[in-house]
């Protein structure tokens, strides 16, 4: 789907364990050449493919993927994509350990099925700090801010000033938001609306929205947050261990959100809820 003149979405659905399916978003950068924001889940590069084909290019064309951060569903096609194009991968440095070294990864964050999402480890050809600014090719620039929170070390980046990538920096409304770090989340949140000029924002899991439904979408994220670390203060207050299931169960539902349904990563959001509570 193209967003503007040289933006296109490219949503690959996938299944999380035989029950669970999500999807990612993958955005496909067009000027002389072409760059990928992330890059899906593994077998996302035939998708990638099918679509360069409908506009008149292929892989060949790739010459960049520019990761946020090191979850599967965000590098697990960048190895195949990188070994058949040749392609430049650019990525956070503090992300760096768990993308070249997907074992530690999974030792550190153990998820269902990971390494059917990310069967290999990437070379990165560029480690990014925050304020680093990339020019492939005339006419297209990249800067990369720290948006970190969702992860350690998540990036996004700012594309010719106007249309920000933002991955998974902004919590989608109605479903179970994930994070390692409270207080930075906000942070993230309160930079990515505080930057002038910035008319489309481009995340992972939702829909392209414009500037004025990126402000409404940080706030209610800012408050569903909010509402799960009250939670999260109020049932440990109560009942002592938050991640009893049962507890956890308590926590969403006071939180008004879904049932969090077993998902592991949500014990991870609770504990960054509960860490330096006394910094708001």
């Amino acid at each position: 789907m193209r967003i503007n003149d040289n933006v296109h979405l490219i949503r690959k659905e996938f299944f999380v364990t035989s029950s669970v399916k999500r999807f990612v978003n993958v955005y496909l950068i067009e000027g002389r050449h072409c760059y990928l924001v992330d890059c899906g889940v593994a077998g996302t590069e035939t998708l990638i493919e099918e679509y360069l084909k409908t506009i008149g290019r292929s892989l060949d064309d790739l010459k960049g993927i520019f990761i946020t951060h090191s979850h599967p569903d965000h590098i697990g096609a960048a190895a195949g994509i990188q070994r058949r194009s040749g392609c430049a991968v650019y990525a956070p440095a503090k992300e760096a350990e768990w993308i070249e070294d997907i074992d530690r990864q999974f030792s550190d964050r153990p998820i269902p099925n990971f390494y059917k999402l990310l069967p290999e480890s990437v070379r990165i050809s560029r480690q990014l700090e925050d304020g680093n600014v990339i020019s492939p090719e005339n006419g297209i620039e990249l800067r990369a801010i720290s948006t970190e929170g969702h992860s350690h070390g998540s990036m996004s980046y700012i594309l010719n000033g106007e249309l920000i990538f933002t991955g998974d920096a902004i919590p989608t409304s109605g479903d179970v938001p994930i994070f390692v770090d409270y207080n930075k989340s906000i942070k993230s949140l309160d930079l990515i609306k505080s930057i002038g000029g910035i008319k489309y924002a481009c995340p992972a899991w939702d829909a392209v929205y414009d500037k004025d439904k990126l402000d409404e979408r940080i706030l209610i994220a800012k408050e569903m947050l909010a509402r799960l670390k009250e939670a999260a203060i109020q049932v440990e207050s109560e009942f002592g261990d938050v991640y009893d299931d049962e507890n956890i169960l308590r926590i969403f539902k006071a939180a008004g959100m879904p049932d969090y349904s077993g998902n592991r990563l949500a014990r991870i959001s609770i504990e960054a809820c509960l860490m330096g509570q006394d910094d708001g």
